[in-house]
């Protein structure tokens, strides 16, 4: 079968009274850290964002990592950015990786490309981001504000645009072209599931924070170090 900023699809997702349940393992015991899904952004060869959502128990919090691109991969020869070693390798050993980096395994994987993410904003139409009339492919691309943007605010405000009523209406049609166009082994029982969670507690539950790193620009190219314990520590602070 097939289907961010872990915008989209989280929301195109966060669609049981099991709740959770349905997507992730049972409740985790102390100390073990929960299993995660895996959302990469693309666009043909090209990896353009990576984001893990954890999922500690059945009643939250929704647990979101934003992995930049250009981050650079320790374990890896030469030190590969995200996006060098997704081309070079693939999907399947990106994982890997960073199973290792987080000390958790990563149960499944959503894999969307640009022209279905294209497809998906036309879908949906116009959002409220904060007042501001927009659309998904925006705020994915992060062209509908100039200032700051805050990953924890941003997720908030997105998964609230996703829950009014005209969007719901659309919830058949996105949920088709999750079903035929997007490369994940998460079920549509699943996207019913987390939506279902998001509507009963809200978008608070989403907490979403980037790993944090030394920026360096080298020629033209930006990479990103991050400190070995760091990747456990930033999902601690998300799963919590």
């Amino acid at each position: 079968m097939r289907l961010v900023k872990a915008g989209i699809i989280l929301l195109v997702m966060f669609i049981g009274s099991n709740c959770c349940s349905a997507v992730s393992a049972a409740a985790p015991e102390t100390g073990v850290t929960p299993e995660s899904v895996i959302i990469l952004w693309t666009d043909g060869p090209r990896l353009k964002a990576v984001n893990l959502t954890f999922f500690p128990d059945n009643n939250g919090p929704l647990g979101i990592v934003s992995v930049p691109v250009y981050t650079c991969l320790p374990a890896s020869e030469d030190a590969l950015t995200l996006q060098e070693f997704y081309r070079r390798y693939g999907r399947e050993k990106l994982i890997a990786q960073l199973e290792n980096l987080f000390g958790s395994s990563i149960m499944a994987y959503i894999t969307i490309d640009q022209r279905t993410l294209c497809h998906l904003s036309r879908v949906i139409g116009s959002i409220n981001m904060a007042g501001r009339e927009t659309n998904l492919l925006d705020v994915f691309e992060g062209n509908y504000t100039d200032s700051p943007i805050n990953l924890q605010e941003e997720i908030r405000l997105l998964a609230g645009a996703m829950l009014t009523p005209r969007v719901i209406v659309k919830l058949p049609e996105m949920i088709w072209i999750f079903s035929t166009q997007v490369d994940s082994n998460v079920t549509p029982r699943h996207l019913l599931a987390f939506y279902h969670m998001l509507r009963c507690r809200g978008p608070d539950v989403l907490q979403k924070k980037a790993v944090p790193g030394n920026d360096y620009v080298i020629g033209n190219r930006k990479y990103r170090y991050v400190a070995p314990g760091t990747w456990s520590k930033t999902l601690r602070e998300v799963a919590s």
